[in-house]
């Protein structure tokens, strides 16, 4: 209380969050929307431990947070929030953050917040946490003065750049494969340039999608194996280099590591956990991004490039091959609304350039995966840790964040139970979040995996209570739809478009529908 009364008098925005869950993912969001480290401040106990996996989450898909928490050492060890040992919390946030912090007294304030946000910032960014008990907490301090933080990452080697530039100048069919970490790096634009001056087709990973946009020649779709766009399943698969630059290979990101590459795989990243963990590269290279793809191209305008000119004229082909299978299921859908007639209408409905998608975890995200994102889009998800309950509290921290953005969160109704009350945090500070809710009353996600492994879905492991969303959402002062037949579909989300106040959509959807992508990989259509 001390600390958030300060930090309000001395004009910082507090948003003051429902659920400490849902209080980390909007840190997490806002640290991936604006690249500035998200600040979480949390209470003892059951404040600072609610906030446990959106801080690991953050931790394994590089996310700079600062989490700041009190801690009680009174001495009596009767206190509320108190635990018997006073290092339990730091302990518990030493495996999950890139450093823990205690302030002993409060002229170490200053310097070891600047190091918690330099380390947060450095390499690959993560969260730090940092403890103050609260004996300092309340206490009398002198303002402290201003600091800088450094931000340190690891650049590649000359002879390392020089290396990959030989590799790619000869390389017959070069393809690159972009991670989320091209973004983290501020390397958008050279990436787009090293794939035309290779004229060379360029993926993504799920998680870097709105890094390259849909419309460009040179894109190829997103690379997860059988469960992403056909296009960049073959074109990585008859490459005879691939560079992947900022990636970790995950078990989602890869489609269950149906990815395909069987050329000579090149892998940049900033962290040496990932380097070579799920693929085995030809050359692994440890180094920031942005530092690496500059140099790169540097080095290959000084050589002669094998270039192969039909590369544009191959991906429409591609494409066109593409959207003729994607039409056999768009075409015609019979039954309940199926989840990718609800991800395209989205897709056509909120047109503008500037909109924001955040995509929890579930079927319906993995529908999303075949979704194009266009320039001046962003599209939010996770892939590695995979935590359900992101996308209601990461829309409402982008809607606040952006108030002139279209924002959309795609949620499950699993996702929505477990942090679909921060609704009441739009409507508390005025944001306007769009929140599309898939109610099929079941963890249909959850279905497909038993189907897949046992044969067959038990029903009272996967199904979930009928719940009315929309009412629950005008109960909490947003406005709510309900769509029962595709018919409304449309109509229900241009409502939801036009509304000047935060809006729950909630479909109702085919029980026994499989996303799109899992009946490739796994062969089957329904559960």
């Amino acid at each position: 209380m001390p600390l958030l009364r300060a930090l309000t008098f001395h004009g910082i925005h507090v948003i003051n969050a429902k659920f400490e869950p849902s209080m980390g993912f909007m840190g997490l969001v806002y640290s991936r929307l604006s690249s500035r480290p998200g600040v979480i401040i949390a209470t003892a106990g059951p404040g600072v431990f609610g906030a446990i996996s959106p801080t690991a989450q953050a931790f394994i898909e590089g996310d700079p947070m600062v989490i700041i928490a009190t801690v009680v050492r009174d001495g009596r060890g009767t206190q509320m929030h108190q635990l018997p040992s006073d290092d339990a919390q730091l302990m518990a946030f030493k495996p999950i953050t890139k450093a823990t912090f205690r302030i002993n007294n409060p002229e170490e304030v200053g310097d070891v917040l600047m190091k918690a946000f330099s380390i947060a910032l450095s390499g690959k960014p993560g969260p730090v946490y940092v403890e103050i008990p609260l004996d300092i907490v309340n206490s009398d301090v002198e303002h402290a003065a201003k600091q800088q933080y450094n931000i340190e990452r690891p650049l590649a080697s000359d002879e390392e750049v020089a290396e990959v530039a030989d590799l790619l100048a000869e390389a017959e069919y070069p393809v690159i494969l972009v991670g989320r970490g091209v973004r983290i790096a501020n390397a958008e634009k050279l990436v787009i340039k090293l794939a035309e001056l290779l004229n060379s087709p360029i993926v993504t990973t799920v998680m870097a999608k709105d890094v390259i946009p849909s419309s460009h020649r040179l894109y190829a779709g997103v690379a997860v194996g059988k469960a992403g766009s056909m296009v960049a399943h073959e074109v990585l698969s008859k490459a005879d280099v691939v560079l992947a630059v900022g990636n970790r290979f995950s078990e989602i990101g890869t489609g269950r590591y149906s990815l395909d590459i069987r050329g000579k795989l090149i892998h940049v990243n900033v962290d040496p956990y990932d380097l070579g963990r799920a693929y085995k590269p030809h050359i692994s290279i440890l180094s920031d991004a942005h530092y690496f793809l500059e140099k790169l191209l540097q080095e290959l305008r000084k050589r002669n490039i094998r270039r192969r000119e039909d590369i544009p004229g191959e991906l429409r082909r591609l494409w066109s091959l593409e959207n003729e299978d994607l039409d056999k299921y768009y075409t015609g859908p019979s039954g309940g609304i199926k989840p990718w007639e609800v991800i395209k209408a989205v897709r056509n409905v909120f047109v503008r350039k500037n909109t924001v998608f955040i995509g929890d975890v579930g079927a319906h995200r993995i529908e999303s995966f075949l979704m194009p994102i266009y320039e001046g889009e962003r599209y939010i998800t996770t892939t590695s840790y995979v935590s359900m309950g992101l996308a209601v509290p990461g829309a409402v921290v982008a809607s606040i964040m952006y108030p002139d953005r279209d924002v959309v969160g795609l949620v499950g109704d699993g996702g929505f139970l477990m942090t679909g009350l921060e609704v009441s945090t739009a409507v508390q500070y005025g944001a306007k979040p769009k929140i599309v809710v898939f109610n099929d009353s079941a963890y249909r996600v959850l279905g497909v995996y038993e189907k897949v492994r046992f044969g067959g879905v038990t029903d009272e492991l996967v199904r979930l209570p009928q719940v009315n969303f929309a009412m629950l959402a005008e109960s909490l002062g947003a406005k709510g739809v309900v769509v029962h037949d595709r018919s409304e579909l449309i109509s229900a989300l241009e409502e939801a478009l036009n509304t000047d106040k935060a809006c729950v959509v909630e479909v109702h959807i085919d029980q026994k529908a499989i996303p799109i992508p899992y009946q490739r990989l796994y062969g089957i259509s329904t559960l």
